[in-house]
């Protein structure tokens, strides 16, 4: 019987040191990431992931709703704009997921806009939605039956369409001076009406402040795929990637993985230990076969 001694297997060692010590020096000396995405300032803003910057970041540094164009204002009154369309960032709140916003239409329109305006209508397709947080600025005419409106209410009068009662309402109305969820108001029977979120504090008492409350913006809360935090704590920088219109993790060495860098990471080590257990199983199946001879 024929027994295979430490001399025998020192090639396979040799190999087999030589595998890990190439899989440990990429972890030690990892490649630098790609740096195409560094945070870039738009007037008192910060553009990172999800945003990013038209003209400063390549398309893959944040998802297509969440462009960025600064704007050429030389005196910087005009906030950026998102995505091309009619709203303008005046501040985002990455830590709660949030941007105030106002739209233009509505700054420049006046009053009378604002009742063919639809805000929840324009972003039915964006990963945008109108925060609960806000409150609600009313507009309702032809009223039959209904209740009248509630004092302050101002009187509205608009080419072709009429009379109309705004006021401004509040979301949280517990009723013991605590702040707590409740039920937006429903919608007069026979009535007209248009709402338009506004921030929370707004108040309407003269149509000149009208103008304030709707530059002032609203809420708006976002939801995007991939969780950004756990890729960043892997050591990987979050991407979009266009062609799966998927969240990506940028990872040392360049590749993008689906969620973090940790997957990249396991099937990196989990190679060396297999390669562990075939060269200690070689001498065993070989004496096994010397025992069967």
């Amino acid at each position: 019987m024929q027994s295979h001694g430490p001399a025998e297997l020192r090639p396979l060692l040799l190999l087999l040191m030589a595998l890990l010590g190439a899989t440990g020096g990429s972890r030690a000396q990892p490649q630098p990431l790609d740096e195409s995405c560094p945070p870039a300032a738009c007037g008192d803003l910060t553009i990172t992931y999800p945003f990013w910057l038209r003209g400063r970041h390549a398309p893959s540094c944040g998802f297509p709703a969440f462009e960025v164009t600064c704007s050429d204002d030389p005196t910087g009154a005009t906030p950026p704009s998102l995505s091309g369309s009619y709203l303008r960032l005046i501040d985002i709140r990455y830590g709660d997921r949030t941007v105030v916003a106002l739209h233009a239409s509505l700054v420049s329109g006046g009053a009378c806009r604002a009742m063919r305006f639809n805000v929840s209508t324009s972003l039915a397709l964006s990963p945008l939605a109108v925060s609960a947080a806000n409150w609600e600025l009313f507009f309702r005419s032809n009223c039959t039956g209904a209740a009248p409106p509630p004092a302050g209410a101002l009187r509205l009068d608009c080419p072709g369409a009429g009379a109309w009662s705004v006021y401004a309402g509040q979301r949280y109305d517990p009723g013991d001076g605590s702040l707590a969820p409740a039920a937006p108001p429903v919608e007069p029977a026979g009535c007209n009406f248009t709402v338009v979120p506004v921030m929370p504090g707004s108040e309407l008492r003269t149509w000149d402040d009208y103008a304030g409350i709707v530059g002032r913006g609203f809420m708006l809360e976002w939801t995007v795929p991939g969780d950004c935090a756990a890729c960043n704590a892997t050591g990987g920088r979050c991407r979009y990637e266009a062609g799966a219109n998927a969240f990506g993790c940028l990872c040392p060495g360049g590749r993008v993985q689906p969620a973090t860098c940790g997957e990249l990471l396991s099937v990196t080590l989990l190679m060396p230990l297999r390669i562990v257990h075939f060269v200690l199983t070689i001498p065993r199946a070989h004496n096994r076969l010397a025992k069967s001879a």
